[in-house]
């Protein structure tokens, strides 16, 4: 690893525990916060709009599409209105209207679902899984998707089983799921052809008495008798493919199912099929007064027709539901002290309801809802703040991208903090080899110049020890020669004594040295 990149790799991997650290800070002090809600008496304490973003404070749009309607079956004054842009509530039959939206992380509310045997319990299918309500829409504690086995999560279409409350069935476009144990867990109910497109299961029915469950898909109707383990495709050439599906307790089972091409009708189970060509156009919803079977509410994309007689005839009922909307939803409300039934219709628009069967309506318009409620005072209280917060929805749908970033962040924290300890390791081993190598070759110099030093010291004693043999003969010489050699051999002898002197010199200046080295 070179030094350019050790640097690159310090730096990233100090950056990255940072953000890390202000992921993981942010998520801990607002699940302390909540924790301690009580004690700090955060509940009193609101926020400004000014501080927030402007999702919490805008409507999207002034015309709310309504796409689902529930009501609690002991209650029929408590009813749900699902939207493309929130859940709303009414405890009065519809007068007055809240926003709920405590724990949703999604405002497309495609399908509604109460337990019967306990209407706090409700289920809200969404774009993205089912969210659970167990005190009765003010708080959505759980979440149900691809976690839970429930792998695709576009949700159409919900139905709890009358007799069994713990089952629970999704219709998506991937298949029909179901729950064996309150939306814990999910399983593929039926997956359907992709190429014939039974895939998109669109609505889920119940017969009479919950003997068999039809499904509608974009390829027909499909049956199962059993709970959703075997299924049978029924009626594929004797109707189109069908958009609203009713069955009466009778015996043998009547069956109505509208279609695009009309109203089908058959007294028997569907072995045979009637055409009823009343309406002129697709049959988009179908109603049933529980009171009186026989009282049929039939509703197209711009009309609205009741039967008193089964569906024998059929009597066109006034209805404006606006420039350009249409019919989507029709639901009835049933109550012992009411001789007409409750009506409502939900358009592509907004909300009508009518409390004489059907024979005038009265707009409700949920958007004016959100605004008087956010209009007087753009606040949001501290805890909702905290609660959007530490389960992701204040980020929206980028949450799912910031825990993956968190997560390969923490992941190459890791590895890249091993990384560097590893680096630093080996640079720490090589530094004590070099420094031992170092120490090495110095002794090894001291024990190559002491070696010289000795050697030295040794030549030039035998240097000395020579000149001291040449002076002896040269005194020798003296006696005997005459005196022209005797001059030529005292030079001689002189050269000779200052030769002895500087090898004397030398030999000072050799131990000198020795005594600093052996230093």
């Amino acid at each position: 690893m070179r030094f350019r990149v050790f640097k690159t790799s310090r730096d990233f991997h100090k950056w990255t525990g940072f953000v890390c650290a202000i992921f993981i800070l942010i998520l801990s002090v607002s699940g302390i916060l909540l924790m301690h809600r009580d004690s700090l008496d955060l509940d009193q304490i609101e926020i400004s709009a000014q501080y927030l973003p402007e999702k919490y404070f805008h409507l999207v749009k002034d015309k709310l599409k309504i796409q689902t309607v529930a009501v609690n079956p002991k209650n029929g004054k408590i009813i749900f209105v699902g939207t493309d842009n929130g859940l709303f509530r009414s405890q009065d039959g519809g007068k007055t209207w809240q926003a709920l939206h405590d724990g949703l992380r999604d405002e497309n509310i495609r399908a509604l679902a109460l337990s019967p045997s306990a209407p706090t319990l409700i289920y809200a299918g969404t774009s993205k899984g089912v969210f659970l309500s167990e005190d009765g829409g003010d708080h959505w504690t759980d979440w149900f998707e691809e976690s839970s086995g429930l792998s695709n999560m576009d949700i159409q279409d919900l139905a709890i089983h009358p007799d069994k409350p713990e089952l629970l069935f999704a219709a998506t476009s991937g298949g029909l799921f179901v729950s064996r144990d309150e939306g814990d867990t999910w399983e593929l109910a039926f997956k359907g052809s992709l190429s014939e497109g039974s895939q998109d299961v669109r609505f889920i029915r119940f017969s009479s008495k919950a003997r068999a469950l039809y499904i509608g898909t974009a390829n027909g109707i499909f049956k199962s008798a059993d709970g959703g383990k075997h299924w049978d495709k029924k009626w594929e050439d004797a109707l189109p493919s069908p958009l609203s599906l009713v069955s009466l307790d009778t015996d043998p089972e009547f069956i109505y199912a509208g279609t695009p091409d009309g109203l089908y009708k058959s007294y028997n189970r569907g072995i045979t099929w009637l055409h009823d060509t009343t309406p002129d156009n697709a049959v988009r919803q179908l109603v049933v007064d529980p009171r009186n079977t026989t009282h049929i509410y039939m509703g197209t994309a711009h009309h609205f027709f009741v039967s008193p007689d089964g569906g024998d005839t059929w009597n066109l009922l006034d209805f404006e539901e606006g420039d350009g909307a249409t019919l989507d939803i029709l639901t009835l409300i049933r109550s012992a002290q009411q001789s007409s039934p409750t009506l409502i219709a939900g358009t592509s628009s907004g909300l009508f309801i009518s409390k004489n069967g059907g024979h005038t309506w009265e707009e409700t318009s949920l958007a004016e809802t959100i605004h008087q409620k956010t209009g007087g005072h753009l606040k949001m209280d501290l805890v909702k703040l905290m609660t959007e917060i530490h389960t992701g929805r204040f980020f929206g749908d980028y949450v799912y991208l910031l825990v993956d970033i968190a997560t390969v962040g923490l992941v190459l924290l890791v590895f890249s903090g091993f990384g560097l300890a590893f680096y630093r390791n080996q640079i720490a081993q090589s530094k004590q080899v070099k420094k031992q190598i170092t120490e090495e070759q110095a002794v090894d110099n001291l024990l190559n110049i002491q070696e010289t030093t000795d050697e030295l010291s040794q030549e030039s004693a035998e240097i000395h020890d020579m000149i001291e043999h040449i002076n002896s003969h040269l005194d020798k010489c003296r006696s005997i020669y005459i005196s022209k050699e005797k001059k030529e051999i005292d030079k001689i002898g002189r050269h000779i004594t200052d030769l002895d002197k500087k090898m004397h010199h030398l030999m000072k200046r050799i131990e000198e040295f020795n005594k600093i080295s052996q230093n």
